[in-house]
């Protein structure tokens, strides 16, 4: 699939973006968090759950573990307060490997970790390493395909295309201050079932909210 995103475009959305993002950043605790265990399990935490639902759990889990031989010794059921039960067996096998190799810092050697994928994978390295990375889910393709205004579908986050065009968009400086921006941006402006256009950065340009306008003219 060919995108018809021209350099404008591009420019303008992350201009907007970014701007919004620091206008707005949200200062939760793992976010200036100097444990990098820490950091990746918040990652982990994060995936499918929001974030007010993960703070209570993380800050409990920061304030009684360490280091992951801590956790291994007297795990708790983490993710069974997430609801999400079957990952506490794949977050302790996490932590014994942890144990043995260490915790990694690039993203070839973080994806053979216990469930840790792409995703987590990048917002690790780009939130928490300073390593570049783009960050590409159900939320972002969201973000991307209104704006641009092309259909998405389970399978769009995996197509070449759209990670080119989340390359494109995503700096190569300021890549955290983005990522941040866009993590916020889709859990505060641009939500699944009511996106916020009245106060929208993107909306002199958004290609949904056109079709919107359009149909009730």
């Amino acid at each position: 699939m060919a995108l018809s995103t021209g350099r404008e475009d591009i420019d303008y959305f992350r201009t907007r973006v970014l701007r919004w993002g620091r206008q707005n950043f949200k200062n939760f605790p793992w976010r200036s968090v100097n444990n990098s265990w820490h950091a990746l399990t918040a990652e982990i935490m994060l995936q499918r759950t929001k974030a007010d639902q993960v703070l209570p759990v993380f800050m409990r889990f920061a304030a009684k573990y360490r280091e992951p031989i801590d956790f291994v010794a007297k795990p708790a059921p983490l993710f069974s307060r997430l609801g999400l039960p079957i990952r506490d067996d794949q977050f302790l096998a996490l932590n014994r490997t942890l144990i043995s190799l260490g915790l990694p810092n690039e993203k070839a050697e973080l994806l053979e970790l216990p469930g840790v994928g792409d995703y987590i994978a990048s917002a690790f390295l780009s939130l928490h390493l300073g390593k570049r990375a783009v960050l590409i889910d159900a939320n972002t393709v969201r973000v991307y395909g209104r704006f641009f205004g092309f259909e998405t579908g389970p399978e769009t986050r995996r197509k070449r295309w759209l990670v080119e065009l989340t390359e494109e968009i995503t700096p190569m400086r300021v890549f955290r201050d983005y990522n941040y921006a866009i993590i916020d941006f889709s859990r505060e402006i641009c939500t699944p079932r009511k996106p916020q256009h009245e106060v929208c950065p993107l909306r002199r340009k958004c290609c949904y909210l056109q079709k919107i306008v359009d149909k009730h003219h």
